[in-house]
């Protein structure tokens, strides 16, 4: 072989062991270069995509002064262990904010005091009604109808009792005394003071529904609504606004109104959205509601006022928010971590789709959508939340936990 052979081969020998030495630098650092494939939107309330895959849902905004991810202090508690049926906030004479709950069970009532943070909350009543469903409470905290289902006849049973406040002040245990009220009351909502009853019953033939207004005994009736609808959801936010819903599944269109009882007229809000469910602030202003699109879950909001939606399209249902009290513009929701694709939200409503949920707030008025709180991160918890309440000052928010219906509180500071 040549000399000038030799050079040749040698010089193409090491240049494909060059190559191969590049190839492989810059493999390794296409490997440990991740690509974020989780939706991005550049404003909160701007355009997004529907996650339809199952995946990490927490957003991810674009825009750093609209959007924050960063943990505040927060402390989360589980208050009650066993299940429990109905909440209420109320502040007492000391000023500080009171919880009041009843033990679905055997129909006790509990009151806890986040600010002392007493370990335990004290039973104040040893009254037994078993199998309590749901409880609507008055503001005050000493008023509330017992909703149970009756063994004997089949009927929705409710019991309209006040409890002996005079014992409870003395740190002792009360009585619960009251009255049947009328029996197969569909639905119940009680008013901003808490202090009337909205009604919904069928009508004898089945055509729809009468909706009629009570004091918390049954008293001052008065028939306010007749409906060809049988099926609704009910809240009374403001004086003059009871939101009716029809009930939610992914198989028809959602239609929200709002109902006057003063002048009877009824306006429609929202509709046209599979499985829609909705929850309107105190000042009947805003309205977020929940929809399944394409088998997505979204969240947005709509703006009574100029009759727009902000698009927040968060994966998560309005049964699982609450609005502030103290600041009506704000949203704090329950987002799951991962969802699956699915018939929401009857999916979750039979239980056949469980979450893991983090607590988010959403600022309307500023754009500001955060992270408030990571469920699991201080404490062994995996929360399905729902019933979501919030104290006056919106300094606490309490919830139930789907999967075994304890009842758990957050404290979220200022």
């Amino acid at each position: 072989m040549s000399r000038k052979n030799s050079i040749i081969i040698i010089t193409a020998i090491i240049l494909i062991i060059i190559g191969g030495l590049l190839f492989l630098y810059f493999s390794s650092n296409n490997k440990n270069t991740s690509t974020n494939t989780s939706p991005s939107n550049t404003n909160p309330f701007g355009n997004t995509s529907a996650i339809k895959t199952s995946t990490s849902t927490q957003p991810t905004l674009g825009n750093s002064q609209n959007q924050s991810s960063t943990q505040t202090v927060s402390k989360l508690t589980q208050i009650y262990k066993n299940p429990t049926s109905g909440t209420v906030f109320f502040v007492n004479k000391n000023n500080q904010d009171v919880l009041r709950f009843v033990d679905r069970a055997v129909g006790n009532i509990y009151e806890y005091i986040p600010e002392t943070q007493t370990s335990q909350p004290q039973r104040i009543t040893n009254t037994t009604i078993t199998k309590i469903q749901q409880s609507v409470w008055s503001n005050s905290g000493n008023n509330l109808v017992y909703r149970y289902l009756n063994n004997d006849t089949d009927n929705i049973s409710s019991f309209s009792g006040t409890i002996n406040t005079s014992s409870v002040s003395q740190n002792s245990i009360g009585q619960i005394t009251g009255l049947f009220l009328s029996s197969n009351i569909k639905e119940m909502a009680t008013n901003p003071k808490g202090d009337t009853i909205f009604n919904l019953v069928d009508k004898s033939d089945k055509s729809g529904t009468f909706g009629f207004t009570t004091d918390f005994y049954g008293g001052s009736k008065k028939v306010v609504l007749d409906s060809p609808i049988s099926y609704w959801n009910i809240a009374w936010p403001k004086d003059d606004t009871i939101t009716l819903t029809t009930k939610p599944t992914y198989r028809d269109y959602g239609l929200l109104y709002f109902f006057n009882p003063q002048t009877y007229t009824m306006n429609r809000i929202l509709g046209n959205m599979m499985g829609l469910s909705t929850l309107t602030n105190k000042n009947a202003n805003l309205v977020a509601y929940s929809y399944n699109k394409n088998l997505s879950l979204l969240l947005d909001i709509y703006d009574v006022k100029n009759k727009v939606s902000k698009n927040l399209q968060l994966p998560t249902f309005a049964d699982k928010c609450v609005w502030g009290n103290n600041n009506p513009d704000i949203l704090y929701c329950a987002v799951p971590q991962t969802i699956n694709v699915d018939n929401y939200p009857d999916a979750w409503y039979q239980g056949t789709e469980a979450f893991s949920d983090n607590i988010w707030s959403i600022n309307t008025e500023t754009g500001n959508i955060q992270q408030i709180y990571q469920v699991g991160l201080n404490e062994d918890a995996n929360v399905d939340a729902y019933d979501l309440k919030i104290s006056a000052d919106d300094h606490y928010l309490t919830f139930s936990n789907k999967n075994d219906l304890s009842l758990w509180i957050l404290n979220l500071g200022n």
